[in-house]
Formats: structure tokens, C-alpha cells, sequence
């Protein structure tokens, strides 16, 4: 007995050993990860100032201070995810055309009447203005996140008379590309309801062989046409000029490649309010956000002073926003977060 119990202990001790070593070894490779990844802020095009984020994996992304617009997202790999305009103009006041600008507090040529403003610029003025770096790190598992601010100034309220905070993350793993845009209502009274997107132009190899797929039963209002109509087939193609905004998207998920083959990106949706409720707490209420779904095709590339002529063959924008006259209004204090993952599929 007196062996048995012996052997028993022994092998609890070994086991504890191993445990401990095993986790000391997970600590140190996570260290090692950590030390390989980056966080820099240094200066881009025409000296603009950016933060480069490299994760250990070789996963890279790019984001301006200028509209705090990503513009670069090359997975481990080197498959970059986003694309950009030749003729992107990176002058610290015109937005920058491609990547993920960001899109508040107004979409369209004209403000809605839940806006209640008269008129501004089209997606409004986030996108050409300089934002404030809050925080630039490497996270513990080597994670690398960017998280950075605009609030409300004189110059943004003779546009749009409210007081806000646009708080902005952008977050890089091995694997995956994740930003969320959390807009706070900083009035003392009175709800807002701003119109946002992220408005992500995906890199495609042929846009006339590019499909996305998980809106199939959708109801989309065609801009081209002013219609609105359902979505029957299994897979959005492009076949010209395209311009709809689907409202309600209930999909957790939708993927863009080519017809005939697996997709190449996965672009999950993530959309919620959030309401304090001081001593009494807080909760968090998901909502299905709204999609844009775009490409100029020829005439309307032309059009465009940055767009190069050719480019449209080779994106297709999948924007997650909210933008429905029926869109979450957010009270003082409280907030409401519009996120989007980009994986690639490889």
C-alpha cells in the first residue's frame, strides 16, 4: 500500500511538473510573439502621418490619421485583402479613395430627416478629418490594436450640431482584420440618429467573375433606379453599374470570391446598442445593420478625379453601416457599435 501510495504521489508531482513547465512554455512563446509583433507610428504618403501595425504571423494593416482610414490589410500570406485607388489623393484634406474609409455622419447626397440637419458633403465629414491617437499597442498574445478618437469641435458642429465621440479600434491577429466604430451620444439631452458605414472596398482579381453570397432574400433599394426589390439569387454578381443598400441584414456572415470556387473573404457583421442605466447597470442590444453593395463600373470610375480608370475591374465594396430610416437612435450618454471582421478564406 505504502508503494502504491507512493507511485500515486509521484505521479501527481510529475504531472504538477509538467503543468507548470507547460505553462511556463506557453508564457514564453506568447513573450516571443508578443516581442515579434509591432506597433508604429511613422509617416506614409506625402509624409502622412499612419500607424503600421505587423503582426508576428507577417499579417500586416495601415491606418492614416487622415479619416482614420485603413488602407492596407495583407494577410500572413501577403494576400492584400483591401484595395486603393492609383490615384488616391493622400493630402491630409481630400479622403482617401479605398481601404475602409469611414462614413458620419451622413451617407448619401442628402441628409434624411432623422439627421435633422439641411445638407452636408456626401459621407459627411469623418473620412477628411484628422483623428487623435489613444491608444497603439501590442497585446499580450501578440495581437496587435490601434484605437483612435474624433470628438465633436466647432468646425464639426457648424456641419452637424451635436456633441459626439467616435471611438475607433482597429485590431490584427494572425488570422483576422476586426474593426468597430463606437459612436457616443455626448449631448445633455435629446437622441440622435447619425447615419454610419464602413465603407470597405475589397480587392478582387475580376470583379465580372466576383460574386458575394449570404443575402439571398434580402430587400435591397436599387440607388440606380430608386426600387426596392428582393434579392432571389443565392450570389450578388456584377454585370454593370452597381449601387444597392440592403436593409435589416439578419446574415452573421457573408463571403466574397469568384463563381465556381470557394470564397476568398469572409466578412462577418457585428452591430449593437449600448445603454447605461447608471447604478441599475448596462445592456448591450444587436441589431442587423444595414449593407451597401458597389461597384462604378466604366462611366462612373471615369467620373471620379481619384478613381483610376481601370480600377473598377479589379474591387467591389461590401460596406456594413446603419442607414435605414428605421436605424437605432442613441440617447445621452449611451452608444452604439458598428464592427466588421475580414478573414481570408485561403
Amino acid at each position: 500500500k505504502k508503494t502504491t501510495t507512493m507511485l500515486v504521489d509521484t505521479n501527481k508531482v510529475l504531472v504538477a511538473v509538467a503543468v507548470t513547465v507547460g505553462v511556463a512554455l506557453l508564457y514564453q512563446a506568447r513573450l516571443l510573439v508578443k516581442r515579434a509583433s509591432k506597433v508604429v507610428r511613422c509617416l506614409g504618403k506625402n509624409g502622412q502621418e499612419m500607424v503600421k501595425l505587423v503582426h508576428a504571423s507577417g499579417a500586416v494593416c495601415e491606418v492614416y490619421l487622415h479619416g482614420a482610414t485603413v488602407t492596407r490589410y495583407a494577410t500572413a500570406g501577403g494576400h492584400e485583402v483591401l484595395w486603393v485607388s492609383k490615384g488616391a489623393v493622400f493630402d491630409g484634406k481630400k479622403g482617401i479613395r479605398g481601404g475602409i474609409p469611414l462614413v458620419f455622419p451622413q451617407f448619401g447626397p442628402k441628409a434624411d430627416e432623422l439627421l435633422g440637419v439641411e445638407s452636408m458633403a456626401q459621407h459627411g465629414f469623418a473620412r477628411n478629418t484628422k483623428w487623435a491617437v489613444q491608444s497603439a499597442e501590442v497585446m499580450m498574445r501578440g495581437d496587435c490594436r490601434v484605437v483612435l478618437t474624433l470628438r465633436d469641435s466647432e468646425a464639426t458642429r457648424d456641419k452637424y450640431p451635436h456633441k459626439f465621440e467616435l471611438e475607433y479600434t482597429v485590431s490584427l491577429d494572425a488570422a483576422r482584420l476586426r474593426t468597430a466604430l463606437k459612436i457616443t451620444n455626448m449631448d445633455e439631452e435629446g437622441v440622435v440618429a447619425p447615419q454610419a458605414l464602413l465603407h470597405t472596398y475589397l480587392a478582387t482579381d475580376q470583379v465580372s467573375e466576383a460574386e458575394v453570397l449570404g443575402l439571398e432574400g434580402h430587400a435591397y433599394l436599387d440607388q440606380l433606379t430608386a426600387q426596392t426589390h428582393d434579392e432571389r439569387g443565392a450570389a450578388v454578381r456584377f454585370v454593370g453599374e452597381t449601387d444597392r443598400v440592403y436593409d435589416d441584414v439578419k446574415t452573421l456572415s457573408l463571403r466574397v470570391g469568384c463563381r465556381g470556387q470557394r470564397a476568398v473573404v469572409k466578412v462577418e457583421l457585428d452591430a449593437a446598442s449600448h445603454e447605461e442605466f447608471g447604478e441599475a447597470g448596462a445592456a448591450t442590444k444587436p441589431f442587423a445593420p444595414d449593407v451597401v453593395v458597389w461597384n462604378p463600373h466604366v462611366a462612373k470610375a471615369k467620373a471620379m478625379s481619384d478613381f483610376d480608370d481601370d480600377g473598377w475591374k479589379f474591387m467591389l465594396c461590401v460596406e456594413p453601416g446603419v442607414l435605414r430610416k428605421s436605424r437605432p437612435a442613441i440617447s445621452p450618454g449611451n452608444s452604439l457599435v458598428l464592427a466588421q471582421t475580414l478573414t481570408h478564406l485561403s
